[in-house]
């Protein structure tokens, strides 16, 4: 509609970060599977009492700083350079295949909700469709908030929806550092996730303190680091480029979420060897 000006953020890039989201999205997939859960489902069960989680969310945060103001810095730009710039100054399908802007996601909405209510487990179980038409307008809020309501016409910014890894890294540089980078909205948003979730394990009755197993601790630190590096080199995690990101159909989020789920199935296979 042009509310808000999402050919300018992040996702939509003129320039495809080929390596970094493929790469990157495999990191981690494979991360997310070795610490039972994503950015979001580590955050939620942080706030229901998990210390497991907690492990795999300090892990998360710190190798995420480390990525994007750190010691891997370097790396990161060295895989940014790898880049491959578009001719088409945008890396949206719409615009690289010359449709009108309407196409793609209209075909999109009609799979999908075909897929849901004729060809899957939609036809007996209705409820996860409107649960993912909640989260997916979850992602317009998000575009709306900052790019909208949050515009500061003084000090412009690309606009962005909701995402896990680059706000976790900030508000730990914020935390540890005093370092304020990005956008209040970024900056605010892990708090208000983790407080979301602790009222809400208050009103299930589902908040109740869990020690990690021994042995299971180092898988924690090890897949919250692999999703903190991934993460920030794919440009987002699974909320980020794959929800946020590819409801933009960029090219570079498809590239990434297709990335992590690689990295999840070679994770599971590797989990299931390993049993």
């Amino acid at each position: 509609s042009g509310v808000v000006a999402i050919a300018d953020s992040g996702y939509r890039r003129p320039a495809m970060n080929w390596l970094g989201a493929l790469g990157g999205g495999v990191v981690f997939g494979i991360g997310a599977i070795l610490a039972g859960g994503c950015a979001s489902r580590t955050l939620v069960r942080t706030a229901e009492g998990n210390l497991g989680a907690l492990l795999t969310l300090m892990a998360f945060a710190a190798a995420g700083m480390a990525t994007l103001f750190g010691m891997l810095d370097p790396l990161r730009g060295w895989v940014l350079d790898r880049a491959l710039p578009l001719a088409s100054g945008d890396a949206s399908i719409s615009v690289v295949m010359t449709w009108p802007l309407w196409a793609a996601p209209l075909g999109v909405v009609l799979w999908g909700l075909g897929r849901g209510l004729f060809l899957g487990d939609g036809r007996d179980q209705k409820a996860p469709i409107p649960g993912g038409m909640v989260i997916g307008l979850g992602r317009v809020g998000g575009w709306g908030i900052p790019g909208v309501a949050g515009a500061d016409p003084f000090d412009p910014t690309p606009p962005a929806s909701l995402a896990m890894a680059a706000p976790l890294a900030r508000t730990a540089a914020w935390l540890t550092m005093g370092q304020s980078t990005g956008t209040a909205f970024a900056l605010f948003l892990v708090p208000g996730v983790l407080l979301g979730a602790f009222a809400g394990a208050i009103f299930w009755g589902e908040l109740r303190w869990v020690a990690p197993a021994a042995n299971r601790v180092g898988a924690y630190v090890a897949g919250g680091a692999l999703m903190g590096i991934g993460a920030v080199l794919a440009g987002g995690c699974n909320i980020g480029q794959g929800l946020s990101g590819v409801a933009t159909l960029s090219l570079t989020s498809l590239l990434a979420a297709t990335g992590i789920v690689v990295g999840m199935l070679i994770g599971l296979h590797w989990s299931y060897r390993s049993d």
